[in-house]
C-alpha cells in the first residue's frame, strides 16, 4: 500500500486551523471596536439645570386653573416671555393677581 501526500493536501488542516483563529481575533477585535464606539460616541445624558424664576404675574384665569406670566431673562437660557402656567391646585389660584410678583427657585 502505498500512501502519497501532496503538499496541498498535506497543509491542508494546518491552514484550516490558521483561518479559523484569524476569524476568531477578527471578530473579537470588531465586537472590542464597536463596544467602544458605542461608549464613546453615544450622545451624553442630559443634565438638569435649576434656574430662579422672576417675573410677575399679567394674568388669572381660575375656571382653567391657569396664570398668565412674564418671567425676566435667565441670560444664557431663556430670554423673558410671556407664559402660561397650569396650576394644579385650584385653592392656590385664589391669592394670586395680576401684577402680583414672584421668584421662584
Amino acid at each position: 500500500m502505498w500512501i502519497v501526500e501532496t503538499p496541498a493536501i498535506a497543509g491542508y488542516g494546518h491552514d484550516f486551523m490558521r483561518s479559523k483563529k484569524l476569524w476568531l481575533i477578527l471578530v473579537v477585535v470588531l465586537a472590542v471596536v464597536v463596544l467602544l464606539a458605542f461608549l464613546l460616541l453615544r450622545p451624553a445624558r442630559p443634565q438638569t439645570m435649576r434656574h430662579a424664576l422672576t417675573g410677575y404675574v399679567l394674568g388669572v384665569t381660575p375656571e382653567m386653573n391657569r396664570i398668565t406670566v412674564r418671567n425676566a431673562d435667565i441670560p444664557g437660557i431663556m430670554t423673558s416671555m410671556v407664559m402660561d402656567y397650569r396650576v394644579k391646585d385650584a385653592a392656590a389660584i385664589a391669592g394670586i393677581k395680576s401684577g402680583t410678583s414672584f421668584r421662584q427657585l
